[in-house]
């Protein structure tokens, strides 16, 4: 399962939070304040997760990294298809990445 493996990778170095098809975008936000007590939180979007709800998760991590700071957030946005090793890979990365705050990277 792609989120235990993210789950495992940056465990670590971050907070996880999963956006799934399930989802509420409003329980998604709460979720990335909540976990914004440590130093960095990694927001995982998978792929059944609806465009506009996406659009709305994208668009709320400049002002989610402001309201956080000096906690770090990004996300990891996941295509349809997406090799797991990539995503993780790029999890991984934003979880460590020292100068990064409200970015995402799209893993196709």
């Amino acid at each position: 399962m792609l989120s235990k493996a993210v789950a495992a990778a940056v465990g670590p170095h971050a907070a996880l939070v999963v956006a799934t098809a399930a989802s509420r975008t409003t329980d998604v936000i709460a979720a990335l304040r909540a976990a914004g007590q440590g130093n960095t939180v990694v927001l995982l979007i998978e792929p059944g997760v609806a465009a506009i709800d996406r659009a709305m998760l994208l668009a709320a991590l400049g002002p989610l990294a402001v309201a956080l700071a000096p906690v770090r957030i990004a996300a990891v946005d996941v295509a349809e298809g997406a090799a797991e090793e990539r995503v993780v890979a790029a999890a991984s990365y934003l979880a460590v990445a020292q100068s990064t705050t409200g970015q995402y990277l799209r893993v196709v």
